[in-house]
């Protein structure tokens, strides 16, 4: 690990997050991949083990923006940016320090960046954090937005929701997959669409089968990802420096998360 870490052997994917209604791109996703570590799960349990899961994500976190921004088309354009981050990070007393001196020269770009935060259960000790809940607010004082990952899956709750008032709530694959046929699963995301409203950026994660994007938008869903829309590719291959914006229709369902 502490070799990968040195050599920044690994890199990033993006996924991009489409508006439902023309499925013009919202923005991307940034999710690590590794050339030598079969997961991304597996690889953030190895930096967990060797007390390097706050280092790792965060070297994560400033090398996505470096590349996401680097893209001419990208900086031009208003797409923004998911970076994911664990609670225990946001909790981590060195966090402020470190988002100040390694993330300054996107301060310009904050309005476009969202933490979006892992729901790991075995985490959920960290959102009831002093230092948590500060530097949520410190990121948002300095103008990036927060997003709260995998809703209806992992450990945030409806207190936290409200409480949080996160800028975008993604609801986890389960309720996209197969979503037409299930009645239970539309009524929640009725529900979640009316909560957030104009309010709060809800999106829908797992979006996989034609029939199930057509039940999202008739509910009032209006940003989505998955395979259906596009799967996860490195920024390069999904917008060349001179490309024109992309669209639905592109992706190839064969690549795994």
């Amino acid at each position: 690990m502490d070799r990968m870490i040195a050599q920044r052997n690994f890199y990033h994917a993006f996924q991009p997050v489409m508006h439902l209604d023309n499925q013009a791109v919202f923005g991307y996703e940034a999710l690590i991949r590794s050339e030598t570590v079969a997961s991304p799960d597996l690889l953030f349990k190895m930096a967990k083990e060797q007390n390097k899961l706050f280092e790792l994500d965060l070297l994560s976190i400033s090398r996505a923006m470096a590349v996401f921004f680097t893209n001419r088309r990208i900086r031009d354009s208003s797409e923004v940016l998911f970076l994911n981050v664990f609670p225990s990070s946001l909790a981590d007393e060195s966090f402020r320090q470190t988002v100040e001196e390694e993330l300054r020269d996107y301060r310009q770009m904050a309005h476009r960046i969202i933490f979006e935060i892992n729901e790991e259960m075995s985490q959920a000790d960290a959102w009831n954090d002093e230092r948590f809940i500060g530097n949520i607010r410190f990121l948002r004082r300095i103008g990036f937005r927060v997003a709260f990952d995998d809703v209806g899956d992992g450990a945030t709750t409806f207190r936290n929701i409200i409480e949080i008032a996160p800028d975008f709530i993604k609801l986890d694959r389960y309720f996209g997959q197969k979503l037409s046929s299930s009645e239970q699963k539309q009524k929640v995301l009725r529900l979640f669409a009316e909560y957030c409203n104009n309010e709060t950026g809800l999106i829908l994660e797992g979006i996989e089968e034609a029939e199930d994007l057509a039940q999202a938008r008739h509910l009032g869903v209006r940003l989505g990802q998955g395979f259906l829309l596009s799967e996860p590719r490195r920024l390069s291959d999904l917008i060349p420096q001179e490309d024109v914006p992309y669209h639905y229709g592109k992706g190839v369902r064969n690549c795994g998360r």
